[in-house]
């Protein structure tokens, strides 16, 4: 008697897990629907003009706490791609000028981003203080 309430509850038990696996994908589903039904309307959008070609440019955070380039002139529209080669921990990358929020990169993570405007704009990583980037964008 106490093997077929040990199994009827097994099952039960089972039976909750398939139920509750199968209920999270669908607020899931839904939820991506409803993003993907948001309008963009002409306001919206800023069109702006790129100069140049669009070119990426590696940025290389380093074991000893150095930024490779530490200076860099690029054109509007073309794009720094950071990536940590420190193989423990992690780095916080800062954008001084407010261009991004804060980014917590572990090894062989990359961020990418692309500059619209002209201007000089500096970056940072979090208690490393020599470790800077000075980008100048014609």
């Amino acid at each position: 008697m106490t093997k077929k309430w040990l199994i009827l509850i097994t099952i039960l038990m089972l039976a909750g897990v398939l139920v509750s696996g199968c209920a999270d994908t669908a607020d899931d589903d839904t939820a991506m629907e409803e993003e993907n039904a948001e309008e963009t309307t002409a306001d919206d959008v800023e069109e702006v003009a790129v100069v140049g070609d669009g070119v990426d440019h590696g940025i290389r955070m380093e074991y000893y706490g150095m930024m490779k380039p530490s200076e860099i002139e690029i054109n509007r529209g073309d794009t720094l791609v950071w990536t940590n080669y420190k193989p423990q921990n992690t780095f916080v990358l800062v954008s001084d000028d407010g261009l991004f929020e804060d980014q917590e990169m572990y090894v062989h993570d990359t961020y990418d981003y692309t500059f619209m405007n002209t201007g000089t704009y500096t970056f940072s990583v979090v208690d490393v203080p020599d470790m800077t980037l000075t980008v100048t964008v014609n």
